[in-house]
């Protein structure tokens, strides 16, 4: 029996591998996870099946924290003794692959989720671009999740192309598409979010995600204000941790227009009151909430960052504006509200181009990925 074993940093990032291990369980391999030790992390491995080996881990650079971190993971490693072990999200990337590389484990593998140096300047910019660097030496194999992210990860020299790849169109999970469906909402639940927000002849522009500086909030509250002083039918949702200024979240809270919830388990819903899904993010891995709204056949405005182009079609089911750009995201939004068949027509589009991601694809990928590693 084949043993895998899988890592992500942060309490909740196991969600990106939302049944991915239940598949290759089946395929029959024995499936380990490296995560935080977390209520989030034990509920996930009950319900995928697999074996959860916690770790004390930190996001941000703590070399005696670090240190500290790779001694675990090394236990950890020396226990299982793993065929295959791919690890994703930076800091596990980095600690899991120097504990699998001194172990001498052969088959290491990095999924590149995103380039945390994008959003960085000065030393700090340098230094993760060196981490970055190591982080791929480390890996035998480097899957980027989007093709914009390798193709900045070469410009930027922290890839080495022999070694990098890109699975189907991208992503990282794919997308469910019999989860992230309109047909399977509940629309009795529906219904009564739609009566307690009077959401009826409204046009509701929704968005997923944290509401924070890297992310565009501040540009799309800005533009959104300015779009409803001539159409007080507009709405705009919110759906995400606020992880930004006071006075931004006053904003958002105090104006009439626009709707904000907490970060939502039962996205498909939420999503099911949108008209349109906008993403104006400075940078993503590839953008797996872009997808989502399109399976959910809307049409999708975002941004032309690293990660956040690959996700859709420009002009066929969304609209790709340039990034930070104020006016031009006001252009993309305004094309939508006042062309009711081209929100037709593009929601149309936005679930032929959801098929091109479903999750079977991304892990039959992964399998054979796997498999071409364990005969070399």
């Amino acid at each position: 029996m084949t043993k895998l074993l899988l890592g992500v940093t942060g309490p909740g990032s196991s969600r990106l591998l939302d049944g991915q291990v239940k598949f290759f369980i089946e395929r029959g391999y024995e499936v380990y996870l490296l995560s935080p030790d977390h209520p989030k992390e034990h509920l996930f491995c009950i319900r995928e099946g697999c074996i959860h080996l916690p770790v004390n881990i930190v996001k941000e650079i703590s070399p005696w924290s670090d240190v500290k971190t790779v001694i675990q993971i090394i236990r950890h490693l020396r226990d299982v003794n793993p065929d295959i072990i791919n690890v994703g999200t930076p800091k596990m990337a980095l600690l899991g692959l120097l504990a699998a590389w001194w172990l001498r484990i052969p088959i290491r593998i990095y999924t590149c989720r995103g380039l945390r140096y994008e959003g960085e300047h000065g030393s700090k910019r340098w230094l993760l671009r060196k981490v970055e660097k190591l982080t791929v030496m480390l890996a035998k194999q480097v899957i980027y999740v989007g093709n914009s992210l390798m193709e900045t990860s070469v410009q930027y020299d922290t890839s080495i192309p022999e070694k990098s790849i890109v699975i189907g169109q991208g992503s990282s999970n794919g997308v469910n598409l019999n989860y992230f469906n309109r047909r399977n909402v509940d629309e009795i639940e529906r219904e009564k979010l739609i009566q307690a927000h009077s959401l009826n002849g409204t046009f509701v522009i929704g968005y997923v995600g944290r509401v924070s500086l890297h992310k565009g909030s501040y540009e799309l509250v800005e533009v959104f204000e300015d779009l409803y002083k001539s159409n007080q039918q507009l709405r705009l949702m919110l759906i995400g941790h606020f992880d930004c200024t006071q006075e931004l979240k006053d904003r958002v809270r105090v104006h009439p227009g626009i709707i904000y919830f907490e970060f939502q388990d039962n996205v498909p819903l939420f999503m099911s009151l949108f008209h349109l899904f906008v993403l104006p993010s400075w940078r993503e891995g590839f953008s797996n909430a872009s997808i989502q709204a399109a399976a959910m056949g809307l049409p999708v405005v975002t941004s032309n960052a690293t990660g956040c182009r690959d996700a859709i079609l420009n002009g066929i089911n969304g609209m790709v504006f340039s990034v930070r750009s104020k006016e031009k995201l006001k252009k993309s939004l305004e094309s939508y509200i006042h062309d009711p068949e081209r929100v037709a027509k593009h929601s149309s589009n936005s679930i032929r181009w959801a098929e091109k991601f479903r999750s079977e694809i991304i892990w039959t990928g992964l399998e054979e990925v796997y498999n071409k590693s364990i005969l070399s």
